[in-house]
């Protein structure tokens, strides 16, 4: 059995209101697929619902937790676990507001991976519609640890 921590606390520096994904689903080296249910105290609530625009930081969790994985399996469990540097190359919303209540499945994938750098495509679903696709850059400010 593999001994890499799989829980969300480890993998993902938020938290908070911020840590909105609650669930990992699947999880290997090109991508991940995690579960989330829009709530009241999440960024971006007016009371009965969030805007669309937290779709993007879904994704982005998700692509976190996906890497951070990937890292620590890579250079072990001690290894710095800094977030990444988040950049949107490009977003299709197609909602404007998701109601609390709401469970989401989101996905991220890696297309493009170089040393720091990474090109991840991520949607977000509700009960099979798709609500967000975005493409992100990713890019961490530190060097990759050297292995012995």
């Amino acid at each position: 059995m593999d001994p890499t921590p799989i829980d969300i606390e480890t993998l993902l520096p938020h938290r908070g209101r911020m840590k909105l994904v609650e669930e990992i689903v699947a999880l290997n080296v090109d991508h991940a697929v995690t579960r989330a249910t829009v709530r009241p105290g999440w960024p971006l609530s007016d009371g009965q619902s969030v805007s669309a625009v937290i779709l993007i930081e879904l994704v982005a969790q998700t692509a976190g937790i996906n890497n951070g994985w990937v890292r620590i399996r890579r250079f072990g469990p001690e290894v710095d676990r800094k977030g990444w540097i988040v950049g949107i190359s490009g977003v299709d919303l197609y909602a404007d507001r998701v109601a609390h209540g709401t469970p989401l499945t989101i996905r991220a994938e890696n297309r493009f991976a170089y040393e720091g750098f990474r090109e991840v495509a991520g949607t977000v679903e509700a009960d099979g519609n798709l609500l967000a696709e975005a493409v992100l850059l990713l890019l961490r400010s530190e060097q990759e640890p050297v292995l012995p």
